[in-house]
């Protein structure tokens, strides 16, 4: 037996970023299957995601759960988990139906005060799929339909060596490899690198302090 959620989107309360915009993707845990969504570049307090995925339930008289947790991606630290949720499985769905439904999110702004999740359920005795754990960082498209997982190779990115000149300018300490490496990560975006490099900076004046 398979529980089939789509995770459509959120809706969050406050961004926790520095500088710039959250980048954040939903993981999904359903029993010991757990679904990561990809990154939605920007996607700060509204993120997108509208991605269909395939959880085996090995056990549907004990295991009527799904853990959701969301992060925002980072690239130079560890991913800061923003709000998570922990959802009792309708009974209408063990019967057939399917369930569209927000689900009000936790987290530092107290319990389900962190915005809230869009999930559609269903229940089917399909096979069991494997579903790939691997995240893609890439940009939400909106007018895109939901679709299955794939693998998608993301455009080559173009880093400029006037936007290198200029972080370089803001921290002369950092070598101009380590802003070439944390841009690339960012796909270009001057801001998310300043906002990591700012947030590298933070942490190393902690440890040294």
């Amino acid at each position: 037996a398979v529980v089939s959620t789509q995770s459509t989107g959120a809706v969050l309360n406050k961004s926790y970023a520095m500088l710039g915009s959250m980048d954040p993707y939903a993981r999904l845990t359903v029993g010991h299957t757990t679904c990561e969504t990809f990154t939605h570049s920007n996607g700060d307090k509204n993120p997108r995601w509208n991605k269909v995925y395939h959880m085996p339930l090995p056990n549907n008289t004990s295991v009527r759960t799904i853990n959701i947790e969301i992060f925002d991606e980072k690239s130079l630290t560890e991913d800061l988990r923003v709000a998570y949720s922990k959802i009792n499985v309708p009974e209408r769905v063990f019967q057939g139906h399917t369930v569209d439904e927000w689900y009000p999110l936790s987290g530092k702004l107290g319990t389900e005060a962190e915005g809230s999740i869009n999930l559609i359920i269903s229940y089917t005795t399909m096979p069991m799929m494997t579903v790939p754990h691997q995240r893609i960082h890439y940009p939400y498209l909106q007018s895109a339909p939901a679709q299955f997982y794939t693998p998608v190779v993301p455009p080559p990115v173009v880093i400029r060596e006037e936007d290198i000149t200029t972080i370089k300018e803001m921290f002369p300490d950092v070598e101009k490899e380590v802003i070439r490496t944390v841009l690339e990560s960012k796909r270009g975006n001057v801001e998310g690198a300043i906002a990591d490099l700012l947030q590298l900076s933070g942490n190393t004046e902690t440890n040294t302090s």
